[in-house]
């Protein structure tokens, strides 16, 4: 068994150039060296030594004919270990799109760690935010991907960017001895919940009246159930950090598409009422249960924070979607979920 710990000195040669054999000859990736070369890169590693790697690694990516999983792996780990402002100078949010929507799960995964990466700090959740595309890009792949990974690591990176990014979160900042503190900003809140484009994909994605899924056959009706679930954890780990952007009607146009409306001509809230009212098909069982498992969730989140920012209405009509006797009279309750 190899020790846990190598001598780089001797370990990064034979790395380099088994990865050039592998570029020259077509030679397989030797998945239990690059599992050591992973285990040897720290914080305290060359940053030359990991940008050799991650250059290495991404060219022979271009050209690799085999599963790049254990190649990948090793990168994800390089990225995470490097400044983000440095990384940026390397990517552009073209370059991230085209790895989103790449066929391969590993260099999904890949794109995946360079924007987990850019929410360390609300200026690389900045640089996300300042790409409609991209942000387009992203929510498209959570919610669509067949690949649980995929969408599982897609909702870690969304909610890491999304808190650092709330401007109640201070992220303290290091370089070198020195500290520093940095306020979430709002941009990626505003492109998620603002910017027409990126928001109606939470409804077409999840919607049973209006859907990019072919509605007509029994997969695409179950792949809209596994959209709505997504959106149901999504909306129970947001929640926390900004109550008003999911209770609020940020854009009418979009929601009285995918939403029914009070007295016919007012749109009735934000996708914290589309999906707990409008989105699911209420014969379903499952989908039942995942709703009152969703409002379970959410009383746990109201808990915990003592029910800061949140209206009495709201909670009760939470505690009443959760399965929760009220001390109310029902027709006294002016809200609904």
């Amino acid at each position: 068994m190899d020790a846990l710990v190598d001598d780089t000195d001797k370990l990064f040669p034979d790395v380099f150039a088994h990865l050039a054999a592998v570029g020259t000859q077509g030679s397989p990736l030797d998945e239990e060296l690059l599992r050591r070369a992973d285990r040897n890169l720290t914080f305290n590693s060359p940053k030359d030594l990991l940008w050799k790697v991650l250059r290495t690694g991404e060219n022979l990516l271009q050209t690799l004919q085999q599963d790049p999983r254990p190649l990948t792996r090793l990168l994800e780990r390089v990225i995470s270990l490097l400044p983000f402002d440095e990384l940026k100078k390397t990517i552009s949010p073209e370059k991230l799109e085209g790895a989103l929507t790449s066929p391969s799960v590993p260099i999904q995964l890949l794109c995946l760690a360079y924007l987990r990466k850019a929410a360390d700090s609300p200026s690389g959740a900045s640089f996300v935010a300042a790409s409609s595309s991209l942000v387009q890009c992203q929510f498209t792949t959570w919610l669509s991907s067949e690949s649980t990974e995929v969408a599982e690591r897609s909702l870690e990176v969304i909610e890491a960017l999304l808190s650092v990014d709330s401007p109640n979160s201070t992220t303290v900042l290091s370089a070198g001895r020195s500290f520093a503190e940095a306020q979430g900003q709002g941009l990626l809140w505003r492109r998620v919940f603002h910017d027409p484009e990126v928001y109606v994909i939470l409804y077409e994605w999840t919607s049973l009246r209006k859907s990019k899924r072919d509605l007509k056959t029994k997969k695409g009706i179950q792949l809209v159930t596994i959209s709505q679930a997504r959106l149901f954890d999504f909306i129970a780990r947001i929640a926390p950090y900004d109550w008003s952007a999911v209770t609020t009607s940020s854009l009418p146009q979009i929601e009285t598409q995918f939403m029914t409306q009070n007295n016919g001509d007012e749109p009735v809230g934000g996708v914290l009422l589309y999906a707990s009212s409008n989105m699911i098909d209420k014969e379903d069982i499952l989908m039942k249960v995942l709703r009152q498992d969703f409002f379970q969730k959410l009383l746990g989140v109201v808990e915990e924070s003592n029910g800061q920012s949140l209206s009495p209405k709201l909670l009760e009509a939470i505690q009443e979607g959760a399965g929760i006797e009220t001390t109310r009279n029902p027709e006294d309750r002016g809200l609904h979920l």
